[in-house]
């Protein structure tokens, strides 16, 4: 096997993960130095719980066509029109097909086109959304969408809560961000809690997770206020390939119901194979 290993970039890692790498091979650049290949992992490093970020391989149950795909997009293995312009020279334009403004990356099809901001984004943001907001139902004994792809009504309530979803609040003081994917009222408790969704760059993970607690701050002082409740701000932010911040687990802890990390992350990947897919006009379901 170490004979094999300096022509065998997959074994050269095995090893290397292993601990033997030392001893089997003396020289060779790491994966990880790739300009292309390391780039996902170097891009996360600082910002994500790395093995955390994995976990979905191992829990998710999804098809290894689905695993395959977003590997390849991790490793900038996809003919993007970038990739065909800069690296294979097939192309002179490496613009999006869908703007045609920024150059057409992997983290451009799947966080950042204005083009698929409106529709596939958003769709994939529910989801994920979703997957909390009947989670938080069933907690409560309050009735769920028949459907994953069903949009939730606006207000259910019932003796033990009150549960709102993309509801716009009217304040006394006019705050900016009033409209949070869901907030929760436990009528028992005298607590509520703001839920929001994010779904962004992986790159991004960390830095979307302060930009949620931010935004609601001026809500959550207004809602203390108006409702003599307890109001706690949750970000929910899933990296578009996977990753996600070492506190994902203690934010779901404090929503009502029982969200595992895997289950957001699985759906987030999902909805980013799908936009894949459309995308790039690449083989397998939507």
């Amino acid at each position: 096997m170490k004979e094999k290993a300096p022509t065998d970039d997959v074994l050269r890692e095995c090893l290397r993960q292993w601990g033997t790498e030392d001893e089997a091979l003396e020289e060779g650049p790491s994966w990880e130095d790739k300009p292309l290949h390391g780039l996902y992992h170097r891009t996360i490093t600082e910002v994500a719980d790395l093995k955390k970020s994995y976990r979905w391989l191992e829990r998710a149950g999804l098809k290894d066509s689905t695993e395959a795909l977003i590997l390849a997009a991790q490793e900038q293995a996809l003919s993007t029109r970038a990739i065909e312009a800069q690296l294979y020279h097939t192309r002179q334009d490496p613009r999006c097909r869908l703007c045609k403004e920024a150059p057409e990356t992997i983290q451009h099809i799947t966080a950042g086109c204005k083009m698929l901001a409106g529709k596939a984004y958003m769709e994939r943001h529910n989801q994920v959304a979703g997957i909390v907001y009947r989670n938080i139902c069933a907690e409560y004994g309050l009735e769920t969408p028949r459907s994953k792809w069903e949009t939730p009504p606006k207000v259910v309530e019932n003796d033990r809560a009150k549960i709102l979803w993309d509801f716009q609040i009217q304040t006394d003081k006019m705050v900016m961000a009033n409209q949070p994917d869901i907030v929760i009222i436990d009528k028992g408790q005298r607590k509520a809690v703001v839920v929001d969704v994010a779904v962004p760059s992986d790159g991004n993970i960390r830095k979307k997770e302060h930009e949620k607690l931010e935004k609601y701050q001026g809500l959550r002082e207004e809602l203390e206020r108006a409702w003599k409740v307890k109001v706690t701000v949750v970000p929910v932010v899933v990296g578009a390939l996977g990753a996600v911040t070492p506190k994902l687990d203690e934010w779901l802890q404090q929503i009502p119901g029982t969200t595992s990390d895997i289950s957001v992350q699985k759906c987030a990947v999902l909805g980013t194979a799908r936009i894949l897919r459309r995308t790039l006009k690449l083989p397998g379901l939507w």
